[in-house]
């Protein structure tokens, strides 16, 4: 076997995790937002925690984990936030353009080890700066390939035309290190540390940072929308736009057609119509009852009846978070309300940690997305606050919570000298056809705006409000695909995030 896919033992991780003392910021979440907080800090020379949310359903990530479940009688991790942490957040970004990528259509007989070959020496020849980094990477992509073809093609886990190397890659090398095995109950933790300190060697991670799941419990999202309508099982695209239509879409279900490639024109009434509809004004955590244990991957099962749980939060992370510094930070990153970074809140027991953090001077900042989303549509502040305090009254049997009992600072773009391409990008306007058909739930539709009456509001409530312009448009590789999108200027975000108490 190859020494560079050689699984380290858990004394060795153990140890090498407690060496990092005491931690600067824990940044939770999964989506390109938190990679690019961590990223941002890590190069500020902070020492960070990144909290890979296992919540979210995802897409090809769904199907590898519904079919690994049915193979081991346990949910196993959602790959997809814990690599983009890894990779977009900590790996060297020559490293994450490989593993942040898909496989080719048409791969005729190719094997996974071969084909995972072929990316690395693609890489190479984009990247001529990091020939040797990615020339050491080739050993332990090839390994892993072979790993995935035993581990995962071999027992019909997973197909490798148009799949996502990084969802490929996490769930080989959890099924390597032995985090996953038949017999077992659930996951074995030990062994998850092991791949996962594996996967941060293998990618030359950050020193100075590492990732941990927020929970090793699976957990079903139920979203209430203003529409009347209830979706179970998370926010994707299946369950937003279903049918048989171009693209296997619907129109007409809650998707406005400017978000759907070569939909027919609607009238803006009816557009307006739909995104107040798929608003979501209530969410919480359940747990599937019944769902067909004997079947291939489908959508059905999640319309299933449900109960409401709270997720056991990961030993881990409690050990993070008591090793917070006390002028260190918890810093909720930009991203999707409902299923990415704000998930971190449904954890069970975290409310004492956040404050007893707080008690020794740690402080909670909440960066809010610069442009809302399908379901998120017409989003003011308050509304990002509401989530929160909704998603931690769950968490305590249903307490009343207040936002300003949790949070310290709030981190809002203004918009309002943003250049036109991004104002029209904030718009959804000029977005691929292709990015949004990957992306149909996260199209922009409308930047999220502060009036000076409601920060008023907000610092009468206590909140510390930092309200700046701070956008920038920039290349991004979302699931293979580069696009342009409407980001935080690394800067701005860093300095958003560290200014003194007042500033």
């Amino acid at each position: 076997m190859s020494s560079a896919f050689a699984v380290p033992a858990i004394d060795e991780v153990r140890a090498h995790y407690q060496s990092f003392g005491e931690f600067d910021f824990v940044v939770p979440g999964g989506g390109h937002g938190a990679a690019a907080v961590t990223r941002a800090l890590l190069n500020q020379g902070y020492t960070v925690a990144a909290v890979a949310n296992p919540i979210d359903e995802g897409g090809h990530s769904a199907r590898i984990r519904w079919d690994l479940y049915r193979y081991l009688g346990y949910w196993p991790i959602i790959p997809g936030d814990t690599m983009n942490l890894l990779g977009g957040g900590l790996a060297d970004p020559a490293v994450y353009s490989v593993t942040n990528s898909r496989l080719p259509k048409d791969l005729g007989d190719k094997t996974a080890e071969s084909a995972f070959t072929d990316l690395v020496e693609a890489a190479v020849s984009a990247h001529p700066e990091a020939r040797s980094t990615l020339e050491g990477f080739k050993e332990f992509m090839a390994a892993a390939g072979a790993a995935v073809d035993r581990e995962l093609v071999a027992r019909g886990l997973a197909s490798l035309p148009r799949a996502s190397v990084q969802n490929l890659l996490h769930a080989a090398v959890m099924m390597h290190a032995g985090a996953y095995r038949k017999g077992l109950q659930a996951i074995d933790q030990d062994a998850y540390l092991c791949g996962s300190r594996l996967l941060e060697r293998a990618m030359k991670a950050s020193p100075r940072g590492i990732v941990i799941p927020m929970s090793f419990d699976k957990v079903t999202l139920v979203t209430k929308h203003a529409g009347g309508r209830k979706v179970v099982g998370g926010i994707n695209r299946v369950l937003l736009a279903k049918g048989n239509g171009p693209n296997g879409l619907e129109y007409g279900d809650m998707v406005p057609n400017f978000m759907l490639p070569d939909a027919p024109e609607e009238s803006p009434e009816a557009e307006a119509a739909k995104l107040a509809a798929a608003k979501v004004v209530d969410w919480y955590s359940a747990e599937v009852e019944h769902g067909p244990l004997d079947q291939p991957f489908n959508n059905d099962w999640v319309f299933k009846e449900v109960r409401p749980r709270a997720p056991r939060v990961n030993p881990f992370l409690v050990d993070v978070l008591r090793r917070l510094k006390p002028e260190g930070g918890i810093v909720i990153p930009p991203g999707n309300a409902h299923e990415s970074t704000y998930t971190f809140f449904l954890l069970a027991g975290l409310w004492d940690e956040l404050q007893a953090a707080r008690e020794r001077g740690a402080r909670v900042t909440l960066v809010c997305n610069p442009h809302n989303l399908l379901l998120t549509a017409g989003y003011r502040v308050a509304d990002y606050l509401r989530s929160i305090e909704q998603a931690v009254s769950f968490a305590r049997d249903g307490a009343a919570v207040r936002a300003e009992d949790l949070i310290d600072r709030v981190v809002v773009n203004d918009p309002s000298t943003a250049s036109e391409k991004a104002q029209q990008m904030m718009r959804g306007e000029g977005i691929p056809p292709e990015v949004k058909q990957e992306l149909l739930h996260r199209t922009p539709c409308g930047a999220v705006t502060l009036t000076p009456e409601e920060k008023a509001e907000l610092e009468t409530r206590g909140l510390e409000v930092w309200h700046r312009p701070m956008l920038e448009v920039r290349t991004v590789a979302i699931r293979g695909i580069e696009t342009e999108a409407v980001s935080y200027r690394a800067e701005s975000l860093t300095e958003a995030i560290l200014a003194p108490k007042g500033k």
